[in-house]
């Protein structure tokens, strides 16, 4: 089995301050089996290191509809399935990517159901997600954690009260070059 850390092309354009590490999994012989990572124990709302191909909840892997890269694309939860429209990469813990853009708070909302979606990367509050020791996300704007809505596969994500529920756990999912999710 042969892992690779790569430089994330969107933490590297000009004018970004920070930079960003993608784990790559090449080939895995068949039958191998790997697991998917819990991040590890921290305070409360501290930044936990994270690196991920795929965030996994109960419904299924963050993913964005369609692959569509337009500003306001929703975001849900969707079947595990190692497409790029499930890659998410951070810039040292603060701003997922993916496709180019960034995970957004839909118009910077700050109330309990305001969906995500896929906007362009801008350095706003709306867009800091902080790896907390439960495996949810965390968003200081607006004191509220990234939750995977009615646990169902197909659903737009959206911030809620951050609750500890398995709705918001999310699991660094580790993807197979093939297509097949494993752990």
């Amino acid at each position: 089995m042969t892992f690779s850390r790569t430089r994330s092309p969107a933490a590297t354009a000009p004018g970004r301050r920070r930079a960003g590490i993608r784990l790559a999994l090449m080939t895995v012989p068949t039958g191998v089996a790997m697991a998917a990572t819990v991040l590890a124990a921290a305070p409360a709302h501290a930044d936990v290191p994270w690196n991920a191909s795929a965030l996994s909840g109960p419904g299924g892997c963050l993913d964005i509809r369609g692959s569509g890269t337009a500003n306001f694309t929703p975001v849900q939860t969707f079947t595990c399935n190692a497409t790029t429209a499930q890659d998410w990469t951070a810039d040292t813990g603060s701003t997922l990517h993916a496709l180019g853009k960034c995970l957004d708070v839909q118009y910077g909302g700050t109330a309990d159901g305001t969906p995500v979606d896929l906007y362009d990367c801008n350095g706003t509050g709306a867009q800091v997600w902080i790896p907390q020791s439960d495996g949810s996300f965390y968003n200081p704007q607006s004191n509220k954690c990234l939750d995977d809505t009615g646990w169902a596969t197909g659903a737009q994500a959206q911030i809620w009260d951050c609750t500890g529920n398995a709705n918001q756990a999310w699991m660094e999912a580790m993807q197979l070059k093939e297509g097949h999710l494993l752990g």
